[in-house]
């Protein structure tokens, strides 16, 4: 059950993601980390990610699949002997709460005096029921969400420690479009890498 739990967390983190809006990118690099001594990566395995469920195989391979074109275009080969980083991702979910101002309105009933005006020598009478409405107030709603972060880690393989992490963050929604995404996704927080594409 953990698992599965495990599971559509990971799908519906990376759908909340993708979106046009909605989502936001951050990165951190170690102090005194350069990325020109580093020419080659390979992936650790993955724990965040159950192996008993087809579609966490899919979304595990496309990640890292995306993951690893985009450290390519940037001049990182994938080398799976004594590499220069080790690479690995992982996601954290967290329960928040949004607030809404909502304005609040009294309309008053009944027939109201009538207003006259003078144009061009003539008078103009009217009543009218249900004036415009006045405000009295705000109402708060609170709104339940859950906000997932997606995290990319680079390791440098012989001291152990991460050099560079990036995250994508933002509120997780529908996951059915969790796998058609995660290009656009893994792509946003890849290109906080302090590294250009490289020309073909």
């Amino acid at each position: 059950m953990k698992n599965l739990i495990k599971v559509y967390f990971l799908l519906l983190l990376v759908y909340s993601l993708s979106g046009c809006s909605g989502y936001q990118y951050y990165a951190v690099q170690s102090t005194g980390a350069t990325f020109a001594k580093y020419h080659t990566f390979a992936w650790l395995p993955s724990t965040d990610t159950a192996k008993t469920n087809g579609y966490t195989d899919i979304t595990d391979e496309k990640i890292k699949e995306v993951a690893t074109e985009n450290l390519e275009s940037r001049g990182l080969l994938l080398k799976a002997g004594r590499p220069d980083l080790l690479v690995r991702y992982s996601i954290a979910i967290n329960n928040k709460v949004k607030y809404y101002n909502n304005p609040v309105y009294i309309y008053n009933g009944g027939y109201y005096p009538g207003i006259a005006r003078y144009r061009h020598g003539r008078y103009y009478y009217f009543t009218y029921r249900q004036p415009l409405p006045v405000y009295v107030g705000s109402e708060i709603e609170q709104v339940p969400y859950k906000e997932g972060t997606l995290i990319i880690d680079l390791i440098d393989r012989k001291t152990r420690h991460v050099i560079w992490r990036g995250y994508g963050r933002g509120e997780i929604e529908n996951p059915e479009k969790a796998i058609h995404d995660i290009p656009e996704v893994v792509g946003g927080i890849i290109n906080k890498l302090p590294l250009k594409p490289v020309e073909k």
